[in-house]
């Protein structure tokens, strides 16, 4: 029987780091890709510039693979995570409508503000990555902290029209979200020409570093 192999994809504020294991928790080969500095014009803006993160992303990944020396038939899945607290403002299509907005950034701390009328999606890094990669509008409850309607208590989107109005953002502008350890999609032929990784590999969600770090201790 083959050796199988996970790949875990690391979105940080710098970097994106991306690395490959096998069942055991050995690293085979990892890859990482810088990202630019932020726009920072002021005090209160915090930008990553252009498409970074998926930028930053595809060479991570193509770092990796050129490593990998195995079967490809023989990667299992991909486990993504990003940065929390942060804001991605999408166009119907699924693409940037504007910079992706850091944690550092004050807008992350006030409700949603619609002022952009390309924009037809409110969304979290892991959401606006999830689309790239597999195509579904779909993304991680659990990176979702602050300024989003949701209700903790169902983990999902809350269904009080009070609490959706205080955070501004109509569900129809929300992805589909659920749980940690759920299958978000699959790699399209698409992200696999960007990406190198395998077509048709299910993308799952995962948690962050701090959640992570929380339950260890």
């Amino acid at each position: 029987m083959s050796k199988k192999y996970i790949i875990g994809i690391d979105g940080g504020s710098q970097s994106t780091k991306v690395v490959m294991y096998d069942l055991e928790g050995n690293v085979v080969c990892e890859g990482k890709g810088l990202l630019q500095p932020m726009h920072t014009p002021d005090a209160d803006t915090a930008e990553h510039p252009d498409d970074d993160l998926w930028a930053s992303l595809c060479f991570a990944s193509h770092d990796l693979m050129s490593q990998f020396a195995g079967n490809k038939e023989d990667i299992v899945g991909i486990g993504l995570g990003s940065i929390r607290c942060c804001r991605a403002l999408l166009k119907a299509d699924g693409t940037p409508a504007a910079p992706l907005i850091s944690w550092q950034d004050a807008r992350v701390t006030r409700p949603y503000e619609h002022t952009n009328p390309d924009v037809a999606y409110v969304t979290s890094f892991s959401g606006y990555l999830t689309h790239r990669l597999t195509g579904e509008f779909k993304d991680n409850i659990a990176n979702y902290f602050g300024q989003w309607p949701v209700d903790y208590k169902s983990w999902a989107w809350s269904e009080d029209a009070t609490v959706m109005e205080k955070f501004n953002i109509p569900r129809q502008m929300l992805f589909d979200v659920q749980m940690p350890g759920t299958i978000l999609g699959h790699i399209t032929p698409q992200a696999a020409l960007a990406t190198h990784f395998p077509a048709g590999l299910p993308v799952v969600c995962t948690t962050s570093d701090k959640p992570v770090g929380s339950a260890s201790n």
